[in-house]
């Protein structure tokens, strides 16, 4: 059996926590995106699908096979106790998804991609943490690239754990604020890290 390092991977809404997983799927981590599983969930034929259906009867598509996932964040941003609701359907079944995932991985580093990961209890699958912050002057400017106002920026930050707890709660930290450059020099001395931590619990 392969011995793998676990790392949660989290950070604040628009921090490039998606980025900063990619660089290290370059260099060799199985990453597993938390967000795609729950994406697959709103999908006709996942094992969840008829329960967040009834809950958003108005979000289905008209094909019946899919929901309206911009629809269902609206919903449930504007709504804590339906957030609650999906909450108690998806992060149940995300949790079983991943621990299939990492169980089946045969990297050596298996990086887990949850935007929230302490929110939902999800840190105990992991042996280590890494928090990606970013400065909010310039996250702003990135997510407003993306086309998110910042009212909605807002309404997902206050759905999360503050990204400053985070970072104090990580056990490492990436700051994406700087050039791309220096984000994939910090990357490249943390993957240097993780795997000298698995060989060391060889």
């Amino acid at each position: 059996m392969v011995q793998k390092l676990i790392v949660g991977l989290t950070g604040g809404f628009g921090a490039g926590k998606s980025s900063v997983a990619q660089r290290f799927k370059n260099l060799g981590a199985d990453v597993i995106d938390a967000d795609k599983i729950a994406h697959d969930a709103m999908k006709k034929g996942s094992p969840v699908f008829d329960l967040i259906a009834q809950l958003f009867e108005e979000a289905l598509h008209p094909s019946g096979k899919k929901m309206d996932r911009e629809q269902v964040a609206e919903i449930v941003f504007a709504d804590p106790g339906k957030r609650k609701e999906l909450e108690k359907i998806i992060h149940p079944y995300v949790y079983e998804r991943i621990k299939e995932k990492i169980e089946a991985s045969m990297s050596r580093v298996v990086l887990v991609e949850v935007p929230l990961l302490f929110e939902t209890g999800f840190e105990k699958l992991c042996d280590k943490v890494l928090t990606v912050t970013c400065n909010n002057t310039i996250k702003l400017k990135r997510l407003k690239k993306d086309g998110f106002p910042p009212q909605e920026v807002r309404a997902r930050e206050r759905a999360q754990m503050a990204e400053s707890l985070k970072a104090r709660k990580a056990d490492f930290i990436i700051d994406n604020s700087k050039s791309i450059y220096q984000t994939q020099r910090e990357i490249e001395r943390l993957w240097s890290k993780f795997v000298s931590l698995n060989k060391s619990t060889t």
